[in-house]
């Protein structure tokens, strides 16, 4: 999950990890727009600015998420909700305008688990 988590009421988490979202038409190498459900805040999205990580969800006003990419802003001013491991990223940018994507909670250390086992299976296919 992501560093504003508690930003987010109880519906709007579980809104955010028991829903399908869409892949918009609006996707670059900054971030893709997601469509679905709206996302509820508990006082509304906007924060102080703030780092923004490669993968970060963001939730603007409109509760609609936004996954940041390559070129994404260096800070920004809505809440972030999670973050997408980094293992799952090229998987989210092979995805097309209408493709379905969904979250599931894992900890860092199950990240690290699943980029290693990736690798571990990639250089099998090198050698």
């Amino acid at each position: 999950m992501g560093p504003q988590e508690d930003r987010f009421s109880r519906k709007g988490l579980e809104t955010f990890l028991q829903n399908d979202y869409t892949v918009s038409a609006d996707f670059d190498r900054m971030g893709v727009r997601l469509d679905g459900p709206f996302i509820e805040s508990k006082t509304g999205s906007d924060i102080i600015s703030d780092g923004i990580a490669y993968g970060a969800i963001q939730v603007p006003s409109h509760g609609k998420p936004i996954i940041l990419l390559s070129d994404r802003q260096t800070t920004g001013g809505y809440a972030k909700i999670a973050t997408v491991a980094s293992v799952d990223i090229p998987k989210l940018a092979q995805r097309r305008t209408g493709d379905r994507v969904r979250f599931t909670p894992i900890s860092v250390q199950q990240a690290q688990q699943i980029l290693f086992e990736e690798e571990a299976e990639m250089q099998e296919y090198r050698n």
